[in-house]
């Protein structure tokens, strides 16, 4: 069981990662590369939680939840590159990278901060409202993989 104090202190703090300044910061020039980047760090962190579902099952309800909200962030994408005149996303090719929760973490803070730091990028208020959506569903599993974390630590 998650201490309640542990579990609040987690969840406030996770959307507050993408406001802390990184020193490998990205500065996006485009909406298509901010969306690109966006595409290939969620396609990447949905391919390695099929991969820690099926070595885990306790983690496939989870791992389900998350694969649906991105399916739904890829089709308002797709929307708002159509409506921006955007080019199609090209298929992004996921690495088989690890599966560990700590490698989970930290792909979907890198995925939080792309949006993060992507957003000034966007010029349309409308996507930028969209797009900050979808960061929040972000930073709502990157709370629930920090909680399962400190759940595997000694002590925890």
């Amino acid at each position: 069981m998650i201490p309640r104090r542990a579990a609040l202190k987690a969840v406030l703090a996770a959307p507050l990662v993408a406001l802390v300044p990184r020193a490998d910061a990205r500065d996006y020039t485009s909406a298509g590369e901010v969306l690109a980047e966006i595409d290939r760090l969620e396609s990447d962190l949905d391919v390695r939680l099929a991969g820690l579902a099926a070595s885990f099952p306790a983690a496939a309800s989870f791992a389900a939840s998350v694969r649906a909200d991105h399916e739904r962030h890829r089709r308002t994408r797709a929307a708002l590159r159509r409506r921006l005149r955007l080019t199609e996303a090209s298929a992004a090719g996921a690495s088989a990278g690890r599966a560990s929760v700590d490698a989970l973490r930290a792909l979907t803070q890198d995925l939080v901060h792309a949006y993060a730091e992507g957003l000034p990028a966007i010029k349309d208020a409308p996507a930028v409202d969209t797009l900050a959506r979808h960061m929040v569903d972000d930073a709502r599993h990157l709370a629930v993989l920090q909680m399962w974390m400190e759940t595997e630590q000694p002590g925890g």
